[in-house]
């Protein structure tokens, strides 16, 4: 019976309660009618509680920050949360991730079915210093989760365990659950060795992550399998097969060690007593950088900041003032008309004339630069940590990508803040606001094709017997290099360095390759590439826009910086992570190149300005 067919006067109260509460207060999803009944108050709360389910409702995990609750500074690391949906509704949506000091927040779009739930990983950048970060989100109404301040350490040395697999208790080592191995091996900075006893199941890009990380010069430890016999791994894992009778084998600059111990014997000081001492964050280092980044964009700055001519405008400045005020003051009681128009025309002129100032100062184009370092992968595929300035001449948000996606980006360096957003994931990208005639300093980080450098030695020979330097040892160095590269290649490089054990000695640049001379001396670092040290900190205000030898004078004096971090030296910075000494018949190369067309940033809107890389290789005495 509808309550229009009611006869209205002859409706009792306990009928049309009874209605109400049949007919509309049936579904807790479905919204009531108003009803004044204080009867009714304890239908309508039981209703609003009901109604909260009809919503997502997020329940966020505690977070683990790298691969041992630490990380690396001055690095991009991985951050996994397990994130639970406990509401009715399915949750789709973003996971923003801000650090509490500046930068634009990182994104991340997450979808969860009701009562499922699944790790997620951010991949932020901890520079020099340490702030805290929190998590919010939307799930109907606007909530937070307070992600803590991560503390630093050297990368890690993990056992990569099975969730499911028994015996773990045993184990004494730290353990790193290995479904939540990064998916690229850009964010494995924080790891330096892994012990395995199993072959992972892990999907394309993981297996991908984590061959890249080995080639890139992480150590695996193999175990004894369960039932004690050695590990023979498959498809994409079958390099981790140490063949014939030995005990370790190189892959690319990683290596493959193999074991007799079982999980249970293992542990980290079994391996420091065993030659595989962890390495260490030290913070002895000669100089006191707290901000390398903030330093290294301050460099690119001051080849992109324009010229202006600031005399011109100061003088211009000064008969503007002078025409809309005095002058016309004075001509105010003409006619009224001819001045109103004379004052309009006035303002006018001098906008156009700054803006046609400020243009040409300008170039009247955008443009970036950028420096990078890139570690070899194997196949023309490098792993790429850039340093990027771009200059704009129309404010506006602008996007800027990288690659084939999965890219790491971070702003926000010195406190500045940034309007903006880093996406992660398959669609990574950085937006930025950059205002009319200003720049915008950001980092990016990811695996990257170019050239492959196809290095071969083709000549090693060795002195039989030299003092090392500073430590009474003997051990033999290289005599005589010769490497040959691929021509395409090689037309790019710029200058080449070869390093063994911390010495130092440059590399003669020939149409093959790169050649070490024999009367060449190595040099330890400090002489090689210190000398220069201190200049690094003085001037930030010269400007080398437009003056396209002195954009490229002014990167080239940044190789031995780029050196200095790449190979773990101590002389520009305070906290440093020593590089092990190089086994033997193993030798490093640094080459100092224009970068190639496959490591430029896609916005049609930009110009690519002069983009420097230095390479990273390790070769190996045939």
């Amino acid at each position: 019976m509808s309550l229009a067919k009611i006869d209205q006067p002859t409706l009792s109260r306990a009928r049309l309660r009874n209605y109400l509460s049949l007919h509309i207060f049936r579904s807790p999803c479905q919204r009531p009618r108003r009803v004044n009944r204080p009867a009714f108050i304890p239908t309508f709360v039981l209703w609003l509680m009901l109604a909260v389910k009809c919503h997502a409702a997020l329940d966020v995990g505690k977070p683990l920050w790298g691969f041992d609750g630490k990380v690396l500074p001055n690095a991009f690391t991985v951050m996994s949360i397990e994130v639970g949906n406990r509401g009715a509704q399915p949750f789709d949506g973003d996971l923003v991730l801000r650090d509490l000091a500046s930068g634009a927040p990182l994104k991340l779009a997450v979808f969860l079915a009701p009562g499922t739930s699944r790790w997620v990983q951010f991949h932020p950048y901890v520079g020099g210093y340490v702030t805290g970060w929190k998590l919010t989100w939307n799930d109907g109404r606007e909530r937070e989760e307070d992600m803590g301040q991560p503390s630093t350490g050297a990368p890690a040395t993990v056992l990569l365990a099975d969730p499911d697999a028994p015996g773990m208790r045993a184990v004494r080592m730290r353990l790193f659950a290995e479904n939540l191995f990064p998916a690229t091996v850009s964010a494995t900075d924080g790891l330096a060795a892994v012990v395995l006893d199993h072959q992972p199941r892990w999907d394309a890009p993981r297996r991908e992550a984590f061959l890249d990380w080995v080639r890139r010069g992480g150590t695996v430890h193999l175990l004894p399998g369960a039932d004690g016999a050695a590990v023979q791994f498959t498809d994409d894992f079958s390099p981790l097969n140490i063949t014939g009778n030995a005990d370790r084998q190189r892959i690319g600059a990683g290596l493959v060690v193999r074991h007799t111990i079982t999980r249970a014997e293992m542990t980290e000081q079994w391996l420091k007593e065993h030659g595989f001492a962890p390495p260490e964050l030290r913070e002895d280092g000669q100089q006191n950088m707290s901000d390398r980044d903030g330093f290294i964009l301050h460099r690119l700055a001051a080849i992109t900041r324009p010229n202006i001519k600031w005399g011109l405008i100061y003088l211009l400045t000064v008969a503007y003032v002078i025409l809309i005020g005095p002058v016309f003051y004075v001509l105010r009681k003409r006619n009224y008309r001819v001045l109103l128009g004379g004052f309009i025309a006035t303002v006018a002129l001098f906008a156009w004339v700054f803006a046609v100032i400020g243009r040409r100062g300008y170039g009247e184009k955008q443009i970036y630069h950028s420096v990078g370092i890139a570690r070899s992968l194997g196949a023309g595929r490098f792993d790429v940590h850039e340093w990027i300035h771009a200059f704009a001449t129309t404010g506006d948000i602008y996007k800027f990508t990288h690659g084939d996606g999965s890219q790491f980006y971070a702003t926000g360096f010195e406190g500045d803040t940034v309007r903006g957003e880093i996406r992660e994931g398959k669609e990574s990208h950085i937006a930025a606001d950059i205002p009319l005639f200003s720049s915008r300093p950001f980092l990016h980080r990811g695996v990257m094709n170019g050239d492959d450098p196809r290095l071969k030695v083709e000549e090693w020979t060795e002195n039989e017997i030299v003092t090392q330097l500073g430590k009474g040892a003997v051990t033999p160095i290289p005599r005589s290099v010769r490497v040959s590269a691929a021509p395409d290649f090689r037309k790019r490089v710029i200058a080449a360095v070869i390093e063994f054990n911390g010495r130092y000695a440059e590399l003669t640049l020939t149409p093959e390759g790169f050649e070490l001379p024999p009367n060449a001396s190595f040099k330890n670092a400090g002489d090689f590439l210190g000398k220069d040290r201190y200049n690094y900190y003085g001037n930030y205000d010269g400007s080398y826009y437009g003056d396209a030898e002195g954009v490229v004078r002014e990167l080239r004096s940044l190789h031995p910086f780029f050196i200095s971090l790449a190979n773990g030296e101590s002389l520009h910075s305070k906290k440093y992570i020593p590089r092990p000494s190089h086994a033997a018949g193993s030798a490093r190369i640094f080459m100092y190149a224009d970068a190639p067309p496959g490591f430029a940033m896609k916005n049609n809107r930009f110009e690519s300005g002069q983009s420097l890389v230095l390479y990273v290789v390790d070769i190996f005495k045939p």
